[in-house]
């Protein structure tokens, strides 16, 4: 514990330093010293001096002392010690005194001997001698000694002996106590020592003392000064983000600011929200980072990216290969940034990685650390559940209001799974935002993505809340329908309308990956009547005269008026989506949506309706050469899927167990083990002929790509080398080829 602050006792501490020398005798300094009205002002270096001389012995003393005399001569020193530091406190208390008078010369020597350099800074025991001395000076202290202060602030106590570091955590305990306006230097100056920015030289840590072992200290140190200072949180935290790493700084920067601002969180839970919000927000700032440059190597140069995929889990001898193609200087020089860029890429995503590691083992650690506490009602913990609560605040305000976010929302996926209360609860807050008209557009769009994706990919959730999503969701579009679906004249507009088709793209999405848990009867064969609905909303398939016949959860009956109105969200939604929901509800008899797809394929009929101009200056409804075709021609629903396979390597453990991977209709078991998502991968063994195989085809897309609106009459082909690799997804936002690529260079670690 931090040692006591009075005079007195801060002398009697002092004589258990035994510091290098000692001051003369009290004979020879009384017979030496000049009278009273001769006094001569001591400097900082005459004490320094005097407080170090040897002790003067008599030339008769024999060599071999009595052991009455050595107890006499230990005795002498610690008095001598004491009087050296009587005369260092004097010497700082005038120097203070005279620079509040107008000289401030004895105060910049006394600043000058805390600092000085060369020949050598000062030993140990000298700084301890004068931390010991100032610590008697504290009430004379106030803000025009700042520098002073400072220059106490500036002593490496970190890999100082534990005696050294007790008194100086003394020392700061005083003067926080005493001025207030200290807090925040000496916060600072702990809360710098919290990076790796600062390594002490080899010189400096003579001890030895490790990095852990300095991390703790500062902590302890830390803790102390906020319990001395009620107040000590609500400044600590705006010191906490300003030393935030820059994203462009070193993993290992990143690696040991987050660890150790989470460990302030033990004895700092005040700051919980805060210091949690700053950490996320600086991890999404990272993942959209990730996300940005993906998009523009795959935009810029594809084939680049997949060669140094290539030259990087191939052996070197292909180098080679490659070598033969320097003559052409533009292609190398393509090469060259696109390696760059990768590398970036791939530094970036461990960041990230690492950073997501240490928060999910915070919410694992403290998540245990609650499970004794008390429960009511089957519910978690209070604790458990509050923290739940600054999780879901600090992803409605950062998480959901940021685009193409790829992997830090799956910190809340987690923590939901710790109870069905914190599903409620979260579903609940996106149907609220879906519903909430007095919210921007691009926000309920964001919801209901995040809606579709979570419902899909989370294998907690329980058959009642995936039904009461689709309830909502399909109340939501069918309500919209037979507002707007009023006569001819109404035609599929995504910005006006982009929050219904958002909906629809959810129902559609979700019904590929949940059909089975809305599935309420079924497995009997029966007659076409003809009609797709029956009073008890059993939904039959009209592809021939005897379809398997499923009750549906009945909130799926709304489907048909909706795909089938003017506002035709087939033409609108993900081509991928809607195309794997065509597939998936023929072949269980739901469903024939096919001709509509067709129907969609043709070119828009001509109307009165004027046209609108777009941002490239090409008016929405014209060919492209300025002759009007009719109703304005929609553009595809942007795709975004924000649960999406998790593939950072070292965190993906946490998704185990938890994490629903797809499902094709004729699989009957999940094999928990694999890592690939079945949804997303091209099997060509699913089809029987080549025509099929064909038009499976077509509904994929490369790697994760961002689904964009394109022919779909076009082919992929058959020689690109993705392809070949087995690697094509579809339905998801991100992994583009250049994500495919940074994935196997982070996760092929054997």
């Amino acid at each position: 514990m931090p040692v006591s602050h009075s005079v007195e006792t801060t002398a009697v501490m002092s004589s258990k330093v035994t510091f290098a020398s000692t001051l003369t005798t009290a004979s020879t300094a009384s017979d030496s010293s000049p009278a009273p009205n001769h006094r001569k002002r001591s400097s900082g270096s005459d004490i320094l001096s005097t407080a170090h001389l040897p002790m003067k012995r008599s030339a008769s003393s024999p060599i071999a002392a009595s052991a009455a005399m050595v107890s006499t001569d230990k005795t002498a020193d610690l008095d001598r010690q004491r009087q050296g530091q009587v005369m260092m406190t004097a010497y700082i208390s005038s120097a203070i005194r005279e620079k509040k008078k107008g000289n401030p010369i004895p105060f910049e020597e006394l600043i000058a001997q805390l600092t000085v350099t060369k020949p050598a800074p000062l030993t140990p025991a000298k700084m301890l001698q004068w931390i010991q001395a100032m610590s008697q000076c504290i009430s004379l202290i106030d803000k025009s000694c700042s520098a002073l202060i400072d220059a106490m602030l500036q002593v490496n106590w970190v890999v100082q002996d534990d005696e050294f570091v007790q008194y100086y955590t003394s020392f700061l305990g005083n003067v926080v106590s005493a001025h207030a306006f200290y807090v925040v230097p000496v916060q600072s100056m702990l809360v710098k020592k919290l990076t790796n920015r600062q390594r002490p030289s080899s010189t400096e840590n003579v001890l030895a003392i490790t990095r852990e072992r300095q991390f703790e200290r500062v902590h302890q140190v830390l803790k102390y000064i906020l319990d001395l200072i009620p107040t000590g949180p609500t400044s600590l935290f705006p010191l906490l983000a300003g030393e935030f790493p820059h994203k462009r700084e070193p993993i290992s920067t990143h690696i040991v600011y987050v660890k150790n601002i989470l460990r302030v969180l033990e004895y700092a839970p005040v700051l919980r929200t805060q210091i949690l919000g700053v950490i996320i927000d600086r991890i999404i700032q990272i993942d959209v980072e990730i996300q940005v440059e993906l998009e523009e190597l795959e935009d810029s140069d594809t084939e680049v990216v997949y060669d140094i995929d290539i030259a990087d889990d191939e052996d070197e001898d292909e180098d080679s290969e490659d070598d033969s193609d320097s003559d052409d200087t533009a292609s190398d020089s393509d090469s060259e940034a696109g390696g760059v860029a990768v590398l970036n890429i791939k530094e970036m995503t461990q960041k990230l990685d690492g950073m997501l590691f240490l928060v999910f083992t915070y919410l694992e650690r403290y998540v245990a650390s609650c499970r004794h506490l008390p429960t009511s009602n089957g519910q978690p913990p209070l604790p458990i559940q509050e923290l739940f609560l600054v999780l879901l605040s600090i992803f409605m305000k950062t998480v959901l209001q940021t685009f193409k976010s790829r992997h830090t929302q799956f910190l809340l996926f987690y923590y939901i799974s710790l109870s069905h209360q914190f599903s409620d609860y979260f579903l609940g807050a996106l149907g609220q935002q879906i519903l909430d008209k007095a919210q921007p557009q691009v926000a309920r769009v964001a919801a209901a993505a995040y809606m579709s994706s979570f419902v899909a990919r989370a294998k907690y959730l329980d058959i009642r809340q995936v039904g009461m999503v689709i309830d909502m969701l399909g109340g939501y579009a069918l309500e919209t329908v037979e507002q707007v679906d009023t006569g001819a004249k109404v035609v599929p507009d995504p910005e006006r309308y982009s929050v219904f088709y958002a909906v629809v793209q959810a129902l559609l999405y979700i019904f590929c990956f949940r059909w089975k848990v809305l599935v309420i009867g079924g497995g009997n064969k029966a007659q076409s009547n003809g009609d797709d609905f029956d009073s008890a909303g059993m939904i039959v398939g009209s592809m021939d005269g005897a379809p398997m016949v499923r009750q549906w959860h009945a909130g799926l009956a709304c489907l048909q008026r909706i795909v089938t109105s003017r506002l035709n969200p087939l033409k609108v939604c993900s081509s991928n989506v809607v195309k794997q929901f065509a597939r998936l509800s023929n072949n269980l008899d739901f469903m024939y949506i096919y001709p509509i797809l067709e129907q969609n394929k043709k070119p828009a009929f001509h109307s009165t309706i004027p046209p609108s101009t777009t941002g490239n200056g090409v008016a929405n409804g014209t060919d492209g050469n300025g002759q009007h075709s009719g109703v304005p021609l929609p553009h595809e629903l942007e795709t975004f899927f924000p649960f999406d396979p998790y593939r950072l390597r070292q965190s993906a453990p946490f998704m185990q167990g938890i994490y629903q991977e797809w499902e094709d209709e004729g699989e009957e078991d999940e094999d928990e083990d694999e890592d690939e998502d079945d949804f997303d991968e091209y099997d060509e063994d699913e089809e029987e002929d080549e025509d099929e195989e064909k038009e499976l085809e077509e509904e994929k897309d490369f790697v994760g790509r961002r689904a964009t609106p394109r022919d779909d009459d076009d082919e992929e082909d058959e020689d690109n080398p993705l392809l070949a690799n087995g690697s094509i997804i579809g339905m998801s936002i991100s992994p583009s080829p250049a994500h495919f690529l940074v994935q196997g260079m982070t996760s092929r670690k054997a």
